[in-house]
């Protein structure tokens, strides 16, 4: 769903242009810049596999008993936090999505691990408290989903970040700390998806938004931008689905911006027949 507001709404007339481009093309080519050549699948599988591979092991690397004394023995943090497993799933599988970006990444764990944590302490003030952490649990999650939203940065393994520090004693004991890990863990993710998925593919698809400036304003231009969040770019599927809110296209098929807006005319139509809380009709 694409919201009316966003925090994009206020701060992106304020976010510089890209210097990227202008970078070296070696530097620019592993922060996203370049035109991936199409792949075949089993090229990609092994990319994913790669990718997947080597992001967990390198989480547990660091964090393993022994490596980081200051966060494992000090502060009792785990090996791995378990909803990176999901992160990892995004960040080499759906590199195209907005949900898998890597705003959205560090600050969708960040916020929630924040709310999360926030929420069990308060919680935990009372002995009431303390004998309902399903409530917290529950009220963490609720409350990150609504955030993530607001600051458009939502990404669905960050619900497990927000709920653990209610259902896990050992992350609770962590108390803040949870937060650093969490941004160590982002950024590592991130970093090993930049040179993976930019061997073969091009991640991230953007930065901070996917919204364009005009060249010499600093106002923004949504130029109808809006519908461009709805589509999504699969590296498996060999085909085109089109719903009332989504358009799902496959990686390497290379559509211009004139095509994708041909596609989203037919989603709306698609929408417009079956009402906009409905779900359309594939194609």
């Amino acid at each position: 769903m694409v919201f009316r507001f966003t925090i994009d709404k206020v701060v992106n007339q304020y976010i510089p242009d890209s210097v990227i481009p202008s970078f070296p093309p070696v530097i620019a080519r592993f922060l996203g810049s370049h035109k991936p050549k199409p792949r075949s699948d089993l090229l990609v599988w092994l990319d994913i596999l790669i990718g997947s591979f080597c992001g967990i092991a390198l989480l547990e690397a660091v964090f393993m008993p022994g490596h980081s004394p200051i966060f494992t023995a000090e502060h009792h943090a785990p090996m791995i936090i378990a909803s990176y497993g999901a992160t990892a799933i995004l960040s080499f599988n759906s590199i195209g999505a907005p949900l898998a970006q890597p705003r959205n990444i560090l600050m969708g764990h960040f916020t929630a691990s924040l709310i999360g944590t926030c929420i069990s302490k308060l919680f935990g003030l009372s002995e009431a408290g303390r004998n309902n952490y399903w409530a917290s649990g529950a009220l963490s999650v609720g409350i990150s989903s609504v955030a993530m939203s607001i600051l458009n940065c939502v990404h669905p393994p960050a619900g497990a970040s927000a709920l653990l520090p209610s259902i896990d004693v050992g992350i609770r004991e962590m108390s803040w700390w949870y937060l650093p890990v969490h941004l160590i863990s982002s950024c590592l993710v991130i970093c090993v998806a930049l040179i993976v998925n930019n061997v073969l593919r091009a991640y991230p698809a953007y930065w901070w938004t996917p919204m364009k400036k005009e060249m010499g304003s600093n106002a923004v231009v949504e130029k109808d931008l809006s519908w461009k969040e709805m589509v999504a770019y699969d590296e498996i599927s060999r085909g085109v689905e089109i719903t009332g809110e989504s358009i799902l296209v496959p990686a390497k098929l290379g559509l211009t911006e004139e095509e994708l807006a041909f596609l989203n005319g037919i989603r709306q139509k698609i929408e417009s027949y079956n009402g906009p809380s409905t779900e359309g009709k594939s194609v």
